[in-house]
């Protein structure tokens, strides 16, 4: 004949399991057992690299420009365009990144970074760039040369 049990002895027999199997885990930890999360983990990125794109005067800043980071050992790309303060930032994996600024017609590079290094110590890299325009700042002036019939120039 088997016993019949009661809803109550159903509810201990519920609670001791669950307090055991509790009991057997944290056990389990104190040993030295690791737990293993096995779910997916997103990217991570352990370093930055931002800066700022300026007009000549090297206080405006200049939105819409198109700014390039490309990882010089491995040739991963990732491109951004700089906001309204001219300011642009990228995410990094640790390693050496050069840093390129699309220019527009009649601009040139004042001053650019050279490579960066990101280390997994950098918080944060900077790279900023200022712009000119291509005109020659000097006005040319043509000289004509000749002597003076004895020989000596004169201009």
């Amino acid at each position: 004949m088997t016993e019949k049990l009661f809803p109550n002895e159903i509810t201990w027999i519920k609670t001791a399991f669950l307090a055991t199997l509790i009991a057997a885990s944290a056990a389990a930890c104190r040993q030295g057992i690791p737990v293993v999360d096995m779910g997916p983990r997103p990217a991570q990125a352990d370093g930055t690299i931002s800066g700022t794109v300026r007009g000549p005067d090297g206080t405006s800043p200049l939105d819409g420009r198109v700014v390039q980071v490309i990882n010089v050992d491995t040739g991963e790309k990732q491109q951004v365009t700089t906001n309204n303060a001219g300011g642009f930032t990228f995410k990094v994996k640790p390693g050496k990144y050069e840093v390129q600024l699309t220019l527009r017609e009649g601009e040139i590079l004042v001053k650019k970074p050279s490579v960066i290094n990101v280390n997994r110590s950098d918080v944060d890299a900077h790279a900023d760039f200022v712009l000119g325009t291509a005109r020659d700042p000097r006005p040319r002036v043509r000289q004509l040369r000749g002597d003076d019939g004895l020989g000596s120039p004169r201009a």
